[in-house]
Formats: C-alpha cells, sequence, structure tokens
C-alpha cells in the first residue's frame, strides 16, 4: 500500500497537483475518517461513527478501526450537515487552497477531529497546474446548467462532472436528511474596500438566513452581499437546486503559493474548524459578537454588445461608492444610472464576454 493511498488527506493536493492515475480510490485514513475519491480534485470524507457507503477498500483495509472509531463517537456533536467545501473553482486563487490543505493534514494528524460529513472539492485542478485563472472559460459561470449552452471543453466537463457528483453526496447515504451547507472560497482580482466579504445566494421561497450571516461575521467577514438573481455560479447552484446555506467567499487578493499572509484568514479557518468538529460556527472562542456590513444586491450591470463601456477606473475598489444620478455603464442607446441615494460597485470588469455581468450595484440592507 503506499503511503498516498494509506492517508489520502496528507496527499490530496500533492496527488492533484502531480498524478491523475487513482481518481476513484477510497478507503479508512488512520485517523478512521472514511475517504472517497470521486474525480480528480474531489474527496468526500465521512467522519467516524457515521454509517459510510460500502467500499472494496472498505472491507479490505481494517474494520477493527471503524469499530472502534465509531464507539468513541457515540453520542458527541456533530453529524448535521452534508457539507461541501470548495476551493480552486478559479486556478490562481491559491489562500484558500492552503487553507483547506491545513485543515485536511490536521484531520489526517489527528489534530482536528471530522465530525460533519464533507466534499472537498478542488475545482479547476487543470488551472490550478498552470497557475491561471482559468484556461478555456470561467468555471465559475458554468454551472446551473449553464455548461450545456457552451462548446464542449475541459471547463465544461467539468462544470458538468461536478454537478453529478454533487447531486450524488446531497442525496446522502444513510437515508438521513441533513441541512446542506456550502462554502465556496475565492480571492478577489482586485482591491476591496472590504478585504473579505461573502455572496450570499438566495431564492424568494428560501431567502438565507439571519443566523447564516451571523456565522460569517463571527469568521471575519467584513461584508455581506444577499442576492435573489439567478446565477450560475457554483454556490447558486447548491442553493438553488439543493436548498443549501451557501455563500461565495472572497478572502482578500490573489496571490502565488506560498506567497499568502495566512494569518488574515485565521477567523475562517477557526470558524471552518469548528463547524467540521461539530461546533457552531458563529460561536468564536473568544466569546466575541462580530456583525458584518449587510448589503443587497440592486442590479446588475451586463455587457449586451461590443459598444458596451464601463466607466469605472480599472483599480477601482471593490463597494467603491457612487451618488445618484451617475452614468456609470454605456452599451449603445442603453445605460445604467445610479436610482438610489448610492450605491456601491462589486466585480466591475468590462472585459467579459457579451452577456455575462460587467459589475454588481449593491445597498445597504
Amino acid at each position: 500500500m503506499t503511503d498516498a493511498k494509506r492517508s489520502a488527506l496528507r496527499h490530496w493536493l500533492s496527488d492533484v497537483r502531480e498524478s491523475r492515475d487513482h481518481p476513484h480510490d477510497a478507503g479508512i485514513d488512520p485517523c478512521g475518517v472514511h475517504w472517497q475519491r470521486h474525480a480528480e480534485g474531489v474527496l468526500e470524507l465521512t467522519p467516524p461513527g457515521m454509517v459510510a457507503a460500502p467500499t472494496t477498500s472498505d472491507v479490505s483495509e481494517s474494520s477493527d478501526a471503524t469499530s472502534a472509531s465509531a464507539a468513541g463517537h457515540t453520542g458527541r456533536p456533530g453529524h448535521r450537515y452534508d457539507a461541501i467545501l470548495s476551493c480552486g473553482i478559479h486556478g490562481d486563487e491559491t489562500a484558500p487552497i492552503e487553507i483547506v490543505d491545513g485543515i485536511l493534514h490536521d484531520i489526517a494528524d489527528g489534530k482536528l477531529t471530522l465530525r460533519e460529513r464533507v466534499l472537498v472539492v478542488l475545482g479547476n485542478p487543470d488551472a490550478v497546474r498552470a497557475g491561471k485563472r482559468y484556461l478555456e472559460y470561467d468555471l465559475n459561470r458554468l454551472f446551473q446548467g449553464a455548461h450545456a449552452k457552451r462548446a464542449e471543453s475541459p471547463a465544461v466537463q467539468r462544470a458538468r462532472e461536478l454537478e453529478v457528483i454533487v447531486a450524488q453526496f446531497f442525496a446522502g447515504v444513510d437515508g438521513v436528511r441533513r441541512q446542506r451547507r456550502h462554502v465556496d472560497m475565492h480571492t478577489a482580482i482586485r482591491a476591496s474596500l472590504f478585504p473579505r466579504f461573502a455572496v450570499v445566494p438566495g431564492t424568494p421561497e428560501r431567502p438565507p438566513q439571519s443566523a447564516w450571516f451571523d456565522a460569517l461575521a463571527a469568521a471575519d467577514i467584513e461584508a455581506t452581499m444577499r442576492t435573489e438573481q439567478p446565477s450560475v455560479t457554483f454556490s447558486y447552484y447548491t442553493c438553488a437546486r439543493f436548498g443549501a446555506e451557501s455563500c461565495t467567499l472572497e478572502l482578500g487578493k490573489v496571490a502565488p503559493f506560498g506567497e499568502n499572509r495566512l494569518a488574515d484568514f485565521a477567523g475562517i479557518d477557526a470558524a471552518l474548524r469548528r463547524w467540521l468538529s461539530g461546533g457552531d460556527m458563529a460561536a468564536r472562542e473568544d466569546g466575541q459578537v462580530l456583525q458584518a456590513k449587510r448589503f443587497r444586491v440592486a442590479a446588475e450591470i451586463v455587457r449586451r454588445t461590443d459598444a458596451f463601456v464601463l466607466d469605472v477606473p480599472a483599480d477601482t475598489p471593490n463597494f467603491t461608492a457612487y451618488p445618484a444620478g451617475t452614468v456609470l455603464a454605456r452599451d449603445g442607446e442603453n445605460t445604467y444610472t445610479v436610482s438610489h441615494p448610492e450605491e456601491r460597485i462589486v466585480f466591475p470588469n468590462p472585459n467579459v464576454a457579451n452577456g455575462l455581468r460587467a459589475g454588481v450595484m449593491v445597498v445597504p440592507e
């Protein structure tokens, strides 16, 4: 048995970056966690004590380890969530990958006890290897069926593959319906007046709950933007299709591997560890109750034609404010004019393809 097979959690990132030989292995890590690779960069982890789907590796490795682990966890907190923790949807957003890598290593080393069932997703391994945001098309614009409208490509195949895996994961393993939660972690390509912020999707039938915003604030998220706008992002897909409590986290700016200031992400790292170990994501160890600045999406600026012009400087930070009456975009005879007393722009990008959003306008809740 290879070292990588014996401890998949310790080697998940190196396996993805160096090899595609065993995308569907399964087994039990020395810490007692059942693991299964569903595809390159996708690991399902089932904690000790929870019924797991039987696999060949489960039978051939150590049933005694499973029984001992189950006995040690009877009656303990946890087992409340079917959780998705995703990163690397854009290949150059390395800080979230390093955060997830640290969590998996500590689970493998017994420093962090996993008590929630979790699907760990490294979204775009090819782009991670290349150190680029994406190769042929932005993966985070291909969910909720959007891949079906694009020509076949590796990105289209990956989006389709991830949708199938997520659907299978949320179907559960033991007939128990758990809470569903998806944290999709990114870093931004531009500065922001709120360096750590969250996009929180919802639907008119199922708006996000206040407790979810409280949990994000406890993770040192400084601002949230609630949206019910249909979207083709990964987090909107899990929210709209499966009723998951979802978010897209933007955690500072893009930086290469090894150049991230991980201390800047201590809040989200601690919150994820509390949650995955069976605790309350909102219950900080220091007892503080934090509040994030809350916004809602008022409108999206969409580029329709090649005549589109966004009257925003290229270095404009996210959440820059504009007063009522400001004309921000022109597209032929169409314009976007600020209609609220003040609106803030997030994700301004005039260079998107026609039909995609070139900016999101938010107002205070």
